[in-house]
């Protein structure tokens, strides 16, 4: 069903559209139809072009009788390419998901497998953390919380950053240590 949006204080521009669509209806399909095979675009690009007829009365009524059909073609065709190159636009952003390209993307969601693994995870680092020292605490805290780079670690503990490295690999040690189930004390030997 074709819609006219003519204003109300126009009838004779209503009446105007209802002639040169019920003239021109059929040239306006073929025209279209000679772009897209799609019976359901065909019918969009016709609306979209007599949109445009609709605002476009006061040229339609000086226009010499014969030039009218050719007007109305151009509309069409320019409307046509308008709907295609959107086609277009929207094609490059968009997949087919009947295709079976889901299976090339993982799913959002954890297994709940991967879930219990979490959980089980964050349960040994929640009784490990209070069995840490403040400053390891503080340190993973501010490197793995709070995002800060080893430069803003090494100011904030007054260390350089070659220090402050070993520091946070003890401190990791120390954790996964009594994550495991161990003393958390560092394996690795300590420099004066």
């Amino acid at each position: 069903m074709i819609v006219f949006t003519i204003p109300a204080e126009d009838p004779d521009g209503m009446a105007l559209m209802r002639d040169l669509y019920r003239r021109y209806s059929r040239l306006m399909f073929a025209e279209a139809l000679r772009r897209v095979s799609n019976r359901q675009d065909c019918e969009d690009i016709v609306q979209d072009a007599v949109e445009s007829l609709c605002g476009k009365l006061d040229t339609l009524r000086e226009l010499p009788a014969a030039a009218v059909p050719a007007y109305i073609v151009y509309t069409v065709k320019h409307k046509s390419i308008s709907f295609l190159r959107h086609q277009a636009v929207v094609g490059r952003h968009t997949m087919d998901l009947e295709d079976g390209c889901l299976e090339d993307f993982e799913s959002p969601a954890p297994s709940p497998e991967e879930l219990a693994e979490l959980r089980e995870r964050t349960d040994g680092l929640y009784k490990a953390w209070s069995l840490l020292p403040e400053e390891d605490q503080e340190l993973l805290y501010r490197k793995y919380v709070l995002g800060q780079d080893n430069g803003e670690l090494s100011e904030v503990f007054q260390c350089r950053r070659d220090n402050l490295r070993m520091r946070l690999t003890r401190a990791r040690r120390r954790a996964a240590a009594l994550m495991k189930g161990g003393n958390g004390h560092d394996t690795a030997g300590t420099l004066g």
